[in-house]
């Protein structure tokens, strides 16, 4: 049976993707959707529970009740990050067109809203029931920023005001403001307690995933300014040496440039640094070694194009030529290396050979299981395919998509079954 990418049907697509890129690349774009089975989309839709309106982290955590960490029990439930990743794979996949709220039929809609809406504090932020409050500041970040999204893209309004709301009145109520962004002196020493230069990845992802509160207490110039201060001007990131983990790092802090609509200090160098790192050989430790580097790529043309002026425009098309005169190689390493993340279950891991059993310091699921996992199937399918469309600039109605109508049918037909066997 064809797959949906090999039919008659994207034919005339892939002939025009020919004329924007070349044959090559075509070819070793093919061969990174070769990876994809159809049976991925019924493994993503087995994970949505339609009692609670939520997916799983992966089938161990959906099938186990709960693991224990340090002599504490917890449950194991579905997340919200789980969720939007899975609505996000439906919609990057080509299933969902226009968005998941377009898709998924009305009472799954009902279910997921009323899930993420009773998830919300009277602090303003979002607690899941198997972790509580005493989480990291990333996660609550991330949780706070997934919940709001899915809420805006169903038209609901959150149950409390947040931080964000709030960010123009001084009346916080009940609203929570962190200890380190209540005032520029708390929040400086929490960016140097950060150490940038020595770990950028999660100095990185603790900042962009808090942008928006950081914005919202007025606090965004002075981390831009940190971060300038800290930028390596050879290479364009936060470390001398470039390898994986510093482009990591650059991906999160690219990403905060962008929140913050600031053009990024030696984006050129950095490009290049990220090109140097997929060329590179190193092994591939985690998915994000491989997909940072695409959307790095992303945020820094995307960062020039957008705060840089003319000269920025005429140096992301000089890197876009860059990318596109290595692509066929890079895109074969890419799939070479997305390969040895499949799981016997049709996902894709975090992890190559062992599990991602937290998920920014929370427990997700056990530290012994092999499955696919939906924070890692997003960043090796379909997110990993959109960030190489947008590296080499092809627009968006040129774009090939992973699945089609039957795909989504069958995502469908998961979700109603497994509803009718649970009765709800």
């Amino acid at each position: 049976m064809l797959r949906y990418f090999e039919t008659e049907e994207c034919k005339e697509k892939w002939s025009e993707l020919e004329k924007i890129t070349t044959p090559e690349v075509v070819a070793a774009i093919k061969e990174l959707y070769s990876l994809y089975d159809a049976e991925i989309v019924e493994w993503v839709a087995g994970l949505y529970d339609p009692e609670i309106g939520g997916f799983y982290f992966s089938n161990t955590a959906r099938d186990l009740d709960s693991v224990t960490v340090k002599g504490r029990e917890y449950k194991l439930l579905p997340d919200v990050e789980s969720t939007l990743q899975a609505l996000n794979f439906l919609a990057c996949a080509g299933i969902a067109k226009g968005g998941f709220q377009n898709f998924i039929p009305d009472w799954m809609k009902k279910q997921i809203g009323d899930f993420v809406y009773n998830l919300q504090d009277e602090d303003g932020f979002f607690y899941h029931p198997q972790w509580g409050k005493d989480i990291t500041i990333s996660r609550r970040a991330r949780d706070f920023s997934w919940s709001v999204s899915i809420l805006d893209t169903l038209g609901i309004k959150s149950k409390y005001p947040t931080i964000v709301d709030k960010k123009d009145t001084a009346d916080k109520g009940e609203t929570l403001v962190p200890d380190h962004l209540k005032s520029k002196e708390a929040f400086v020493a929490y960016l140097e307690s950060l150490e940038v230069n020595r770990a950028s990845y999660p100095a990185g992802n603790n900042l962009s995933s808090q942008f928006a509160q950081i914005a919202s207490q007025g606090l965004a110039e002075t981390c831009i300014e940190f971060l300038n201060a800290h930028q390596h001007s050879d290479t364009g990131h936060w470390h001398h040496q470039t390898n994986y983990y510093a482009i990591n790092g650059l991906m999160k802090i690219s990403g905060a440039y962008n929140a913050a609509k600031v053009p990024l200090p030696y984006a050129k160098e950095a490009a290049y640094s990220a090109l140097r790192a997929i060329a590179s050989g190193e092994p591939f430790s985690a998915i994000t070694d491989l997909w940072n580097i695409w959307v790095s790529f992303t945020n820094i043309c995307r960062n020039l194009r957008s705060f840089g002026g003319e000269e920025g425009a005429k140096t992301a098309d000089e890197i876009i030529a860059a990318i596109r005169r290595d692509a066929t190689a890079a895109i074969k390493t890419t799939a070479a290396q997305v390969a040895d993340f499949k799981k016997p279950d049709f996902g894709f891991g975090y992890h190559k050979n062992s599990p991602s059993s937290t998920s920014q310091g929370m427990p997700v699921t056990t530290d012994i299981t092999t499955d696919g996992d939906l924070n890692g199937n997003l960043m090796a399918t379909t997110h990993m395919i959109m960030m190489i469309y947008n590296a080499l600039d092809v627009p968006e109605d040129k774009r090939i998509p992973l699945f089609g109508k039957a795909e989504g049918e069958r995502f469908l037909r998961v979700v109603e079954e497994n509803r009718a066997k649970r009765g709800v």
